[in-house]
């Protein structure tokens, strides 16, 4: 397990650039929601649902403003991104399901869902993908009144999350990482301990970035959420691996078009399986709805008289 927090991650830059001083010290180290949807307390949410899922309509430009307003105002947002795996999976699984509809915002991060909302008429237009919301709040300027927003990585194989934090902090002026934490792959007990969390909370973040797998992410935002002083966090799986440069990011162009999966296997090999999985249940789930749509729309037979 290694964990940097914001002290000890400086005083190692100290290090390697000859300017370390007596005064650093290191750290230890469906379209219909479900019974179970709550209302969101703190803000008016129009909420769209495909398959029990909730959708906030909202472009990427809205989504910004939101995280960033939440860092001024240290208000918490808890943000979920699915897209056609996470759809999938909420089918067999309600505690990962649920962890989407307890969100404070759920964007649609993938092309067959705005595909899907379409079909179904819900007023879901853009993709607003977990990375490109990252990319935005890295790159794009701050208001004279937002400080640089600090940001802690949680989870990735080891070397990852540090490769990422330099990247950030060599080229970035919106964005700062103040730490972060390769957990391993212990379970859910083993990577909640109060040290952990102390340590998290000790590099005074405002955005814990999870990467641990979808489900495990959600669950683990879950499960600590309430623990954490940042106030916004989100499972953005492939971020780490995109910042630290181990994984590039599919040109613009496909990503519109829907064919990011395509790139993404031609980088990461091992996801095949999933999105062939994925394809042909979005495929028997598109035929369904357009079956289900066409019988609707059928005009029903009118019972003849009945003959004298």
């Amino acid at each position: 397990m290694v964990c940097v927090s914001a002290q000890s991650y400086l005083q190692k830059r100290h290090i390697e650039s000859g300017k370390l001083t007596a005064q650093t010290k290191p750290t230890e180290c469906m379209q219909t929601p479900y019974p179970s949807a709550p209302a969101h307390p703190a803000r008016d949410r129009a909420l769209h649902w495909i398959l029990g899922l909730p959708f906030d309509a909202m472009s990427l430009a809205e989504a910004v403003q939101t995280v960033r307003n939440a860092a001024r105002q240290r208000t918490p947002l808890f943000i979920s991104t699915p897209n056609l795996n996470f759809l999938i999976a909420s089918q067999k699984d309600p505690a990962f399901r649920n962890s989407v509809i307890h969100s404070d915002l759920s964007l649609a991060d993938g092309m067959p869902i705005l595909w899907l909302a379409k079909l179904l008429k819900a007023p879901i237009r853009e993709r607003v993908a977990g990375s490109t919301l990252f990319e935005q709040l890295r790159y794009s300027p701050l208001e004279p009144e937002d400080r640089p927003l600090r940001v802690y990585f949680f989870g990735g194989p080891d070397g990852v999350a540090e490769k990422a934090a330099n990247a950030i902090n060599q080229d970035s002026t919106s964005m700062q990482c103040v730490g972060y934490c390769s957990p391993g792959f212990g379970s859910l007990d083993d990577i909640s301990t109060p040290e952990l969390l102390a340590h998290i909370n000790a590099s005074e973040a405002d955005f814990v970035v999870v990467s641990l797998g979808a489900k495990k992410g959600q669950a683990w935002i879950e499960r600590n959420r309430t623990h954490l002083h940042a106030p916004i966090i989100s499972h953005l799986g492939a971020v780490v691996n995109f910042v630290a440069g181990n994984v590039q990011r599919a040109p613009v162009w496909m990503q519109r078009v829907g064919l990011e999966w395509f790139w993404r296997i031609k980088e990461e090999p091992n996801l095949w399986r999933r999105y062939f999985s994925d394809g042909a249940f979005f495929l028997a789930l598109v035929f369904s709805c357009l079956k289900d749509m066409k019988l609707n729309k059928a005009p029903k037979n009118k019972k003849s008289p009945p003959k004298p």
